[in-house]
């Protein structure tokens, strides 16, 4: 990529580059000249404080129509009847483990054999 050491940054107009030797920099941006003799008035800078503020006055907006529906959730409507909340029964959970037999009682199913255990495989030493 071949670098123009005369280009210094876009245009916030018609965001093509410009070269140094066209650069008009007003209210902290970087003009074509042309461009900000035609449309400089039009454009407006944005103050960040009052950007910053309006920004955090629309979270806390949203925050307050959370509680608010938060609230109505909550609250029975005007003219109904409160209901009473709806008891449920928990799951029962049964453990496993181990269950006692009864030694008097045999079960029909057969003891299954004891496994054989496998021999060790020795690695060879070197």
């Amino acid at each position: 990529m071949v670098e123009n050491k005369d280009f210094v940054d876009m245009c916030a107009i018609c965001k093509q580059g410009v070269l140094r030797t066209d650069m008009d920099y007003q209210k902290g941006k970087v003009f074509h000249a042309q461009c900000f003799t035609e449309h400089g008035n039009t454009i407006t800078m944005v103050d960040p404080d009052l950007a910053h503020l309006s920004a955090r006055t629309r979270i806390e907006l949203v925050q307050l129509k959370n509680i608010k529906m938060r609230a109505d959730l909550e609250e029975p409507q005007p003219g109904t009847a409160k209901q009473k909340p709806v008891k449920r029964k928990k799951p029962v959970v049964k453990k496993k483990g181990k269950v006692k037999k009864n030694p008097s009682k045999k079960s029909g199913k057969p003891k299954s054999k004891p496994r054989k255990a496998k021999p060790k495989k020795r690695k060879a030493r070197r």
